[in-house]
């Protein structure tokens, strides 16, 4: 930039004397025709030669002339510098419009590339739970007859103990496909925070990590914002994590709440409307992240640890995820020591709200009474999961494999519940089945079960009449609450 500006300079000089220079050549050769070609002015003393008159000569208004030399050279240098002012402003237009461009097209391809990737994941996920059904409930199930002798029982309890891990994953997954509607009721993120620090996910990661202390910094009467306390939570045990992996040595965390006004839209790493908000920082003392990883942290499994050892590499995605379900916005910067996440969040003045965890039925409060149910899945393994579970429930279950089946079903049948999936490949599907369903009998009962997240699908067959919503793949303590609930009305 120095080098820059003594180029300028140098220019703007010797353009300046140019045109000095020229002006006095002109003068020059105008005093010299002038005296050669007026005879009324031969009485005076002027210039016999070219020579005379630039150089050696001085006409009686050679003082017009000096000045005239020094009005020219600043003339010149005027011009120049503005030329030069303006010519810079206007490549620096240019640049920054060009910068403006890449950077928005850089966020809309990022975008779009995790909008792509949701869709893909969101398929995936639905597949691994149907598949993770009959690895997690076929060992829940076994365990529950007592003559299950003990070595085989640790067998099969590891086998339980593993699908419910790779449920936790799909879980992350189903949260990266954007299909995780859940209530955002006012929420204090200071209490939140406080709460984390005393899970058991966070005792763990300490005992993992001894080196790394945590220091805390909450800004007190902090506005409330509208969350769901479990995502955000997710959200930030996920960062925390990740700040530990990326501590060498001795280092710290810091987790920093605060408010802040925006009066203007400001550029993080996502474009940040003017607004109040509410602001979770993570911040560590890791060394940073390079400019190359800064573009691809928030895609699924782009991570630099070992696979399996270090996390799975959606970590980072659902904290994207869970920030755009609650219509905020992120920011990464990499501060004196290490990164620097900031979560934004829209704040309410609403009260915020503590619920409590209902406590974990008892199987007995789940038993049924010879209710039937009918089940409606396409997939066999589920309609078995679901048949042999309500079985040991106490239930009288029947099974069909398309919405059609249902609905001919149940033109000659009744059923005091059904048990409704809301993806079926071929034919109808679970909104349309339970539409064509309440044709026949409008008060009839169901539950709803899917592999996916909750979606319109699932509102719109609850909003027909349906009940709850189950992910699959459920326990029995989880199917038979829902359906002694519904079978009483409550």
């Amino acid at each position: 930039m120095r080098a820059s500006k003594k180029i300028e300079s140098a220019v703007i000089i010797a353009i300046s004397l140019l045109f000095g220079l020229i002006f006095w050549l002109v003068d020059g050769m105008f005093e010299y025709q002038f005296f050669h070609e007026n005879l009324s002015f031969l009485l005076l003393e002027g210039p016999e030669t070219l020579w005379q008159a630039l150089f050696t000569k001085v006409p009686p208004h050679s003082l017009f002339v000096r000045f005239s030399f020094i009005a020219a050279s600043l003339l010149g240098g005027v011009l120049t510098a503005l030329f030069v002012y303006r010519k810079r402003k206007s490549d620096e237009a240019l640049l920054e419009s060009r910068r403006e461009k890449m950077d928005l097209q850089s966020r809309f391809n990022r975008s779009r590339k995790m909008e792509s990737m949701g869709i893909l994941v969101g398929s995936v996920a639905h597949d691994l739970n149907n598949i993770l059904s009959g690895v997690v409930s076929y060992p829940e199930m076994l365990l529950r007859d007592r003559s299950l002798n003990g070595n085989h029982r640790e067998l099969v309890a590891a086998t339980l103990e593993s699908g419910q891990r790779a449920v936790a994953v799909v879980s992350d997954l189903l949260t990266i496909a954007r299909g995780v509607t859940s209530p955002k009721p006012p929420l204090d993120l200071n209490g939140l925070v406080r709460e984390f620090l005393s899970s058991p996910e966070f005792l763990e990661l300490r005992k993992a990590h001894p080196h790394v202390s945590v220091e805390t910094d909450l800004e007190n009467n902090l506005a409330r914002i509208n969350g769901s306390a479990l995502h955000i939570r997710k959200a930030l045990m996920n960062l925390v994590a990740n700040a530990a992996e990326a501590v060498t040595g001795k280092g710290a965390i810091r987790i920093r709440s605060g408010r802040r006004t925006l009066t203007e839209p400001h550029s993080g790493y996502t474009e940040i409307p003017p607004g109040d908000y509410a602001v979770l920082t993570v911040s560590d003392t890791g060394g940073g992240i390079s400019r190359e990883d800064l573009g691809q942290i928030f895609q699924p499994f782009y991570t630099r640890k070992m696979m399996g050892r270090s996390g799975t590499g959606l970590g980072l995605t659902v904290v994207w995820n869970t920030v755009q379900d609650h219509e905020g916005y992120l920011d990464v910067t990499n501060g004196p020591e290490g990164a620097v996440f900031r979560m934004y969040f829209e704040t309410t003045r609403a009260p915020a709200t503590r619920p409590r965890p209902a406590a974990a039925p008892a199987l007995e409060e789940c038993q049924g009474a010879g209710e039937k149910i009918l089940v409606i899945d396409d997939e066999p393994t589920q309609r078995d999961i679901a048949c042999r579970m309500l079985g040991l429930l106490g239930y009288r279950t029947e099974a069909v494999g398309s919405g059609e089946d249902a609905v001919d079903y149940l033109k000659v049948h009744s059923a005091d519940l059904l048990v409704l999936d809301m993806f079926m490949k071929d034919g109808m599907n679970g909104p349309e089945t339970y539409e064509a369903i309440l044709k026949i009998n409008p008060r009839q009962k169901a539950i709803i079960a899917s592999g996916y997240a909750e979606n319109r699908s699932v509102r719109r067959t609850q909003a027909a009449g349906a009940g709850a919503f189950l992910i699959k793949p459920y326990d029995m303590e989880t199917i038979g609450l829902a359906i002694r609930k519904e079978l009483k009305g409550a």
